[in-house]
């Protein structure tokens, strides 16, 4: 749940978001607790420091167990499914990667394999970043060449100055993931990013999160969703957009999207964990979309 608005930030923290750090512990958790393990986030503990671990044990102490578990076991699949759909882009020839809303998101120093084959443009509130890049220096871990650091706020700046600016060509093909962001952005902000995506090269693809409304929900999900939008609005970063799975891909094609493809808990469990459950809730879903050669940018 990386968020980068920001009227989401903690001006006293002057760093990543409450909620970054609150998806940073899931990650972490999952990665070091008992099996089955669809994810190894070796740096997202180490990233988060001691405020993370507050933060985790204060979820302990105010969630229950089970939707404690729902919470890790989600955050540690669209991780997981993020990079494998990345990883599938490269394997097509796609050498842009752009993390919109990064966070504390650990993939480009866990993927040396990668160094030579992808640039990677983080993209974050200003403040976020210079606290992730002291937490990198103080874990004596080297900035990989590949990855650009490119600022940006989606309530009140341009994505594609902020991207044109860190030396993003918009002529070749990406990848993109929006992870945890949409639902703490008003609807202008959300429309205004996916103009700018779809203006990129065709068979650009990106891959984001959305929360369901409480409508849709079973008894479990809504009152996960209300135990995190609860949290989060705690924090100041409160929930703003939420969409229905068809609300969701409408409005991509709207937006001139193709290609639109849903994944949820049903899938996750399918895929990743051999029908097990795992206890998850199907509060957020992600969703893939391609820029078609009859874009606006083609």
């Amino acid at each position: 749940m990386s968020a980068i608005p920001c009227a989401a930030m903690d001006t006293g923290l002057r760093g990543p978001s409450r909620t970054a750090l609150m998806a940073a512990m899931g990650r972490a958790v999952h990665s070091d607790g008992p099996p089955p393990h669809i994810l190894d986030d070796w740096l997202a503990a180490d990233l988060a420091g001691v405020e993370g671990r507050a933060i985790l044990d204060n979820m302990r102490a105010n969630v229950t167990p089970d939707r404690l578990q729902a919470f890790q076991a989600w955050t540690a699949v669209r991780t997981r499914f993020v990079e494998d759909f990345v990883e599938s882009a490269v394997a097509a020839g796609v050498r842009q990667y752009v993390v919109l809303g990064a966070g504390l998101d650990s993939f480009a120093y866990r993927h040396a394999e990668l160094l030579e084959r992808l640039t990677i443009f983080e993209v974050d509130h200003p403040f976020s970043q210079a606290w992730k890049r002291r937490r990198l220096d103080e874990l004596h871990i080297t900035l990989p060449h590949n990855v650009v650091f490119a600022a940006v706020d989606f309530e009140t700046q341009s994505l594609l100055d902020a991207l044109k600016a860190s030396g993003f060509a918009l002529d070749q093909r990406a990848v993109l993931s929006w992870i945890g962001v949409t639902m703490y952005l008003a609807r202008e902000a959300i429309d205004a990013t996916l103009a700018s995506i779809v203006s990129c090269a065709p068979g650009t693809r990106i891959a984001l999160t959305y929360d369901q409304p409480p409508d849709v929900l079973s008894d479990k999900a809504r009152a996960l969703l209300a135990d995190v939008s609860g949290t989060a609005a705690k924090y100041g970063e409160p929930f703003v957009s939420l969409f229905r799975q068809d609300e969701i891909e409408r409005l991509l094609i709207e937006h001139g999207f193709d290609s639109v493809t849903h994944f949820g808990a049903d899938e996750a469990v399918s895929r990743y964990f051999g029908a097990t459950d795992v206890g998850m809730a199907d509060v957020q879903r992600l969703v893939t979309a391609v820029v078609p050669k009859s874009s606006p940018a083609a």
